[in-house]
């Protein structure tokens, strides 16, 4: 089996695919050449079939005069041939939907099932479960019998994956189920197993999401989300009862196989960064083995989860972080400023986990106050479909809710409210700068959308029909850019002029998903209007910056912008 002697990746500095070996330690061999496939982006999603020298994987190809395509491939890994054997083709097992994700292969290897799905869709907001029978035999390989399982309108499956005795497991909601819960597919019958009120699925933004695991006892392990954290529960797949089995973390991520009746993944906590847990599977009910525990920071925020109401009789959340040192140059005896943070997607969602940038922050005398307005994810399928057609209001709308808030309750001081967010995010600075412009201080935009007509032409596929669901308004050329049109009313560049405080922003040169030219337009602008600003560009950063040194010359900079404006701020307030 090519799973027993080791593993398979993918390279991202040249798109390759690569076996490794981890007995022998001998360097890594390269199975598939991407140069000898065209115009291969990629893999992503890497599965070995039991018994099998075979890898699935989801593979993309660019394409000069179309989008890029994705299918479901097999790469033969040959491992008894010669090293350099990289100019064997995938064999391609299903393609023709626009975005292909989690092939996952029985544990005889007789069956592969997968999700799919298409535009204008995300994959929150509906998706396939599909299967098919794999045949490898003589050194070929095919894909018989495919079928779709689930194709439900509003309805997301995700997390699907085959139990040890070979029943296909997987997380869904639907107009009948508001959380993403478990379910089967046994005998042609979907059958719901759990019925909670908390999320067993997650939102897929990114490939290699693991949240559940056969125990071996009759039972899941499952990573369950919840209002303020995350836990794990275990769930009986005969009666569907669901019994907690750790304590509620900042969050939890990547469950995986140990060793000896066991499995480990990533817990996040409140005061420290993650740590890796082991559970023990062993007595039939599952329990926590607490690692070595590391040691709180010395001096931290604890943050205080909110619920608030907002416009529509509905409710937001946030995560409200105190300050836990004064040394910021706010006046003495006065409450504290705060910073308003908005987290990308926007459906994304703010945890209570250990940040730097939030603690940073705290200890120089500033409250944090971390959203989570209507949309995000975590708070079941109504809630996080609830800002389509309303991005840009609902979000900003419960902005203000949160600051208004927090000032009532005398947490912090309204004179100093700053904000901040990337992406989605930084949209949703711009946007609350031209909303509220008495209400804000100062903001920083960390590649933010300013002209939702310019995402619309030049994004990546992924995204390309998501802001037409945002907006409630397919995007046309020229209707588009009229008055009345959603995209010109939502767009922070047509409102530029009434921003009444400073702002900084930040870009990364190679960002394909919010390119430069996006944020030059801002910049034209402001510079127009008058307004105080500052830009900085980083060479080799994309889509969220990777390089520590990237990440702490921003934060300084941010930091040091709006201790420039506090300190404005006193002067005009004692003169």
């Amino acid at each position: 089996s090519l799973s027993a002697a080791g593993g398979s990746m993918w390279d991202f500095q040249d798109n390759s695919l690569y076996y490794q070996d981890l007995e022998s330690g001998a360097l890594p061999v390269r199975l598939l050449d991407a140069n000898d496939n065209g115009q291969c982006v990629g893999f992503v999603d890497l599965v070995c079939i039991p018994g099998q020298e075979w890898i699935i994987a989801v593979m993309e190809m660019s394409h000069a005069d179309r989008e890029n395509s994705t299918s479901i491939v097999a790469v033969k890994a040959g491992l008894g041939g010669p090293a350099g054997c990289g100019s064997r083709l995938p064999v391609i097992l299903e393609s023709g939907s626009d975005f292909y994700a989690c092939p996952v292969v029985s544990p005889d290897g007789s069956n592969l099932a997968w999700l799919e799905w298409s535009h204008p869709h995300m994959p929150w907001d509906q998706t396939r479960l599909c299967r098919g029978e794999l045949s490898c035999a003589h050194g070929l390989i095919a894909l018989c019998n495919s079928e779709i399982l689930v194709d439900e309108d509003s309805c997301a499956v995700c997390q699907p994956g085959f139990t040890e005795d070979g029943k296909l497991v997987f997380a869904s909601d639907n107009s009948r189920c508001d959380f993403w819960n478990l379910f089967s597919f046994e005998n042609g019958d979907r059958v719901q197993i759990t019925d909670e009120k908390y999320e067993l699925g997650e939102a897929h933004w990114i490939f290699g999401q693991c949240r559940w695991l056969d125990d071996s006892h009759g039972g899941i392990l499952a990573i369950a989300t919840q209002q303020t954290g995350d836990c794990l529960v275990r769930v009986d797949l005969a009666s569907g009862e669901c019994r907690v089995i750790s304590e509620v973390f900042a969050s939890l991520c990547q469950l995986s196989r140990g060793c000896a009746m066991s499995c480990n993944l990533v817990a996040h906590h409140a005061d420290r960064p993650p740590e890796i847990v082991s559970i023990s599977t062993r007595d039939n009910t599952g329990y926590l083995e607490k690692p070595k525990q590391s040691p709180g920071h010395r001096g931290h925020s604890d943050p205080v989860f909110v619920e608030f109401d907002t416009t529509n009789n509905e409710v937001a959340y946030a995560y409200f972080y105190p300050p836990f040192s004064s040394t910021t140059c706010a006046i003495e005896g006065t409450l504290p400023p705060v910073v308003v943070m908005v987290h990308g997607g926007p459906t994304a969602r703010s945890t209570r986990e250990y940040a730097g940038l939030k603690q940073y922050y705290c200890s120089m005398g500033y409250a944090v106050l971390d959203i989570n307005h209507r949309g995000s994810t975590g708070f079941g399928r109504e809630f996080r479909q609830s800002l389509a057609g309303q991005w840009g209001e609902y979000d900003c709308k419960d902005i203000k809710a949160g600051i208004d808030f927090v000032v009532k309750k005398r947490w912090v001081d309204p004179r100093l409210v700053f904000i901040r967010g990337s992406s989605a995010g930084g949209y949703a600075v711009l946007r609350a700068l031209t909303r509220y412009p008495g209400l804000f201080s100062g903001g920083a935009s960390y590649y933010g959308i300013g002209n939702l007509i310019t995402l619309s032409e030049i994004t990546h596929k992924f995204e390309s029909r998501y802001t037409d669901q945002l907006l409630g308004e397919c995007f046309d050329a020229i209707k588009s850019r009229r008055d009345n049109s959603r995209y010109v009313k939502r767009s922070p560049l047509f409102d530029m002029d009434k921003i009444q405080c400073p702002i900084i922003l930040f870009q990364g040169a190679e960002d394909q998903i919010v390119p430069p030219g996006i944020a030059y337009e801002i910049v034209d602008l402001l510079k127009q209007n008058g307004i105080h600003h500052s830009y900085t560009e980083y060479p080799d950063e994309g889509h969220g910056f990777r390089k520590a040194e990237t990440r702490i010359d921003a934060m300084e900079r941010e930091s040091a912008f709006f201790a420039e404006i506090i300190r404005d701020e006193i002067s005009s307030l004692t003169i």
